[in-house]
C-alpha cells in the first residue's frame, strides 16, 4: 500500500476519534471527588515521574482552554455590542 495513504488514513481516524471523545466528554468531565483524589496522589509523586508530568500538562491545558474560551466569549460579546452603520 501507499505509505502516504496509510499515514493519512491513520491521522484521519485519530482526528475523528478525538472529536468524538471531546463531544462525549465536554458535558460530562471527571467527577470532582475522583479528580481531587487523583490530584492528591499526583502531588505525592516526584516532579519528574512521567504520569505526574502528564497530569500537570492536562491541568495546564485545561486552564489554557478555559482562558481561551473566556476570550472568545468576550470577543463575541464586544462584536455584538458594535453597531454597524451603513452609508446613507
Amino acid at each position: 500500500m501507499n505509505k502516504k495513504l496509510v499515514i493519512g488514513t491513520a491521522a484521519g481516524c485519530a482526528v475523528i476519534a478525538a472529536v468524538a471523545a471531546t463531544r462525549k466528554r465536554s458535558s460530562a468531565g471527571p467527577r470532582p471527588t475522583m479528580w481531587d483524589k487523583m490530584q492528591a496522589c499526583m502531588e505525592q509523586m516526584p516532579e519528574d515521574f512521567p504520569p505526574r508530568i502528564m497530569f500537570d500538562n492536562v491541568e495546564a491545558t485545561r486552564r489554557n482552554t478555559e482562558r481561551i474560551l473566556e476570550q472568545v466569549e468576550q470577543q463575541q460579546r464586544s462584536e455584538d455590542d458594535i453597531e454597524v452603520f451603513a452609508p446613507s
